[in-house]
């Protein structure tokens, strides 16, 4: 279980909890799901149905997705499906809401939508979470295209035109007050609004909410900021819903001889969760072969809906769409996730696949937590020691060091430094002030580590060397890991104490053992720095964000509509702000949920 809790992602999504026999009993949501899933083995204000969940909890299974409104549509559904017995099953079914464009008619409508979708004419856009949103949406529509709401029966009827027309909110096209072209275009812009398209409007309402600001009329600037916000939501990429939008999304992940593919149903636009297969694949040539194997014979079995999304290219693609399309009587395609919006969707799968690859050879490991060290670097290993800097533009400098042993983290070992005497910027000088501190007090304890590990490279390593000499320290192992390319853990490279890498030569166990406890070296060294931060008198929610200026900060407020609509944001959302890239708003996006 610590295995779990400890490799758990820090993003949104939902968690399933499963018991001895791999049955379903919880399933729950979370904005961050590091945190809320930890805080169930809290043994701080338990309640008596939580302590008898977590008595039966075997398992935790997690999947990841883009905003907390998605997590939710999710839960919902695996609630359904899986009847969990300590979840509360509603009697009140009602499906979420959706908004329906009518393009049957001459003068198409939109409307609010509850209920299964049946074939209709038009365009579906949803399911969302918040019906006063949509309902908000629905009279924005109106205010700004004049777009009819009534019924056709109604529409047909008409003498003369209705309260609608009067209060503005309608062009009256039953009366011919509006060309049948000029309609249909504020249909179609209403279309672009819903799937996020419109960014002239936006832009638009900016630029007047600016000018009224500029004159201190702040209370129309106000009504133009919440437009704003309100627009936000609804107006984040949407694909359109059509009669038969159901995709499955098949990624794969492999590493040494174990391979994990995972695959995702949507159906009518709803994450109904995910199917998990792992297996061995040391007879097989490649990862495509994997995935090609598999879905030759997971369809055997299965249904498979009109569009199948998979990661990497399959050798038998066409033949096999030919197949698959004979055998259920439809038009199959296989689709190579290389484009929007199928790069967008596996993007998320992937991610959840990846993560689960990694836990699966973390736990295949034995309980021994450090045993995979110990061929590799042919000694007996009981502990590591890592250290880490953190700071803000140079200041506000923080180092943490965090122990390790056979048993996992010991957090009665873990040092916090402030190291505000060290001169500005100098990693260098702060990682040797703190290694020599920690060093002196484990000398005097008799318990030094055979481990010591730093975050960096050359500079850190030679600190490190420097410090074991000068205390006459003998059999002590210093290893350096170096942050891989873009920062990606997957490009992490180890120095050894001679900076020669090492990382090819040993086991990817290993390397993901040394990857686990810089990483949390690092969330210490940045948790305690934000702690101090946050004690700042004057404190915004996006300051100590490295690149995030006065500027920037005004822009991203401006562009959310203030500090909630930026809390809410998924890391694609934030990437859209002006002078916003993705590493940036991968950044934010952190920053928010470890607060």
């Amino acid at each position: 279980m610590i295995n779990i809790l400890s490799n758990l992602p820090s993003q949104p999504g939902i968690y399933k909890m499963l018991d001895k026999r791999r049955k379903v009993i919880y399933v729950g949501k979370a904005t961050n799901l590091k945190k809320r899933v930890t805080s169930y083995f809290s043994k701080r204000n338990i309640g008596v149905k939580t302590s008898i969940l977590v008595e039966n909890i075997d398992d935790i299974e997690v999947i990841i997705t883009k905003n907390e409104e998605e997590a939710l549509i999710l839960e919902n559904n695996l609630i359904k499906k899986f009847k969990p017995k300590y979840n509360i099953l509603l009697r009140d079914d009602k499906s979420y809401p959706y908004i329906f464009v009518d393009t049957s008619h001459k003068y198409p409508t939109i409307k609010f939508y509850r209920g299964q979708k049946s074939p209709k004419k038009g365009y579906f856009f949803g399911p969302y979470t918040q019906v006063n949103k949509v309902r908000y949406m629905l009279n924005l529509l109106q205010k700004i295209f004049k777009i009819r709401s009534c019924e056709n029966t109604f529409f047909s009827n008409r003498k003369k035109p209705c309260l609608q027309y009067q209060i503005n909110r309608c062009d009256a096209p039953c009366m011919n007050y509006i060309t049948s072209d000029n309609y249909n275009e504020s249909v179609n812009n209403s279309l672009l609004l819903l799937q996020g398209k419109n960014h002239s409007i936006i832009q638009k309402f900016t630029e007047k909410m600016d000018n009224y600001s500029s004159q201190m009329k702040y209370e129309e600037a106000s009504i133009l900021r919440d437009k704003i916000s309100m627009i936000r939501t609804i107006a984040k990429p949407i694909d359109i819903i059509e009669n038969q939008g159901d995709i499955d999304v098949v990624s794969v992940a492999a590493r040494e001889s174990l391979v994990c593919i995972d695959v995702f149903s949507i159906r009518n636009g709803i994450n109904l969760g995910n199917k998990q297969y792992n297996f061995k694949y040391s007879q097989l040539e490649n990862i495509s072969s994997a995935l090609n194997s598999f879905i030759k014979q997971y369809y055997l079995d299965n249904i498979p809906p009109k569009k199948i999304i998979t990661s990497e290219i399959l050798n038998d693609m066409s033949i096999m769409e030919k197949y698959l399309s004979k055998k259920y009587n439809k038009s199959i395609k296989i689709i190579l996730a290389k484009r929007k919006p199928y790069s967008n969707w596996m993007k998320i799968c992937h991610k959840n696949t990846c993560d689960r690859l990694n836990v699966n050879l973390l736990n295949n490991v034995e309980n021994n937590f450090l045993d995979p060290l110990k061929d590799d670097f042919q000694r007996i290993v009981e502990s590591v020691l890592c250290f880490d800097v953190s700071h803000l533009s140079g200041t506000n400098t923080q180092g943490s060091a965090v122990w390790f042993n056979n048993e996992g983290s010991v957090k009665s070992n873990y040092r916090r430094y402030n190291l505000s005497t060290v001169k500005k910027s100098d990693d260098y000088e702060a990682m040797r002030v703190m290694i020599k501190r920690r060093l002196q007090r484990l000398i005097e304890s008799d318990s030094l580590p055979d481990i010591l590990l730093v975050d960096g490279g050359k500079g850190q390593i030679s600190q490190a060397n420097n410090i074991v000499r000068e205390l006459s320290i003998d059999n002590i192992l210093v290893l350096g890991i170096v942050k891989g390319h873009k920062r990606k853990t997957d490009n992490d490279r180890i120095l050894d104490s001679k900076f020669i890498d090492i990382t090819h030569q040993i086991k990817t166990d290993s390397l993901l053992v040394l990857q686990r406890i810089r990483d949390e070296a690092h969330r210490f060294a940045i948790t305690g720095q934000r702690k101090k931060q946050l004690k700042r008198k004057y404190n915004s929610k996006l300051d100590g964000i490295v690149g995030i200026g006065e500027q920037r900060k005004s822009e991203i407020l401006k562009y959310f509509g203030g500090i909630q609509g930026v809390q809410r944001a998924s890391i694609e959302e934030l990437s859209k702000v002006p002078k916003i890239n993705e590493n940036l708003a991968e950044k934010i996006f952190n920053h928010l949920q470890n607060q």
